[in-house]
């Protein structure tokens, strides 16, 4: 009996752990980029993996919805290290694109991965907020 608890416990923590790695329903996105003729085809979630732009100069749209609705540009956040959280591989005919959704100090959205190099921003410490307190640092 015991033995059987444990095993229950372990298979719960087991799959508590696989959750947040899991690929997502792909017919609740559809809805959302259909409108511009892209197809979302896979979707995953994935724990926040540290990325920056690979040019900081070079304009890179970020995406409120990818490829739907545009929101910013990552060349006004250069010194900024964003968190992939979520990632989908859309599809319009034969083209594929992926897309990881970042989340960043100042900014949140969708990013094409080509404009994306992982890895912490090695000019980070270069940022010079007006607001950022000394303790912050």
């Amino acid at each position: 009996m015991k033995k059987r608890i444990l095993l229950i416990m372990m298979s719960v923590f087991v799959i508590g752990l696989m959750l947040p790695i899991t690929t997502i329903s792909v017919s609740a996105q559809q809805r959302i980029v259909l409108k511009s003729g892209w197809t979302v085809i896979k979707g995953s979630a994935y724990p926040g993996v540290p990325y920056h732009a690979k040019n900081p100069k070079k304009s890179a749209i970020l995406w409120k919805t990818p490829t739907v609705s545009k929101h910013s540009n990552l060349n006004k956040y250069p010194y900024e290290t964003w968190n992939v959280v979520d990632v989908w591989v859309l599809q319009k005919g034969s083209k594929k694109r992926v897309y990881y959704q970042v989340d960043g100090q100042h900014n949140t959205g969708w990013v094409w991965r080509g404009y994306l190099m992982k890895g912490h921003n090695p000019n980070e410490s270069k940022d010079k907020n007006p607001n950022q307190l000394p303790e912050d640092n």
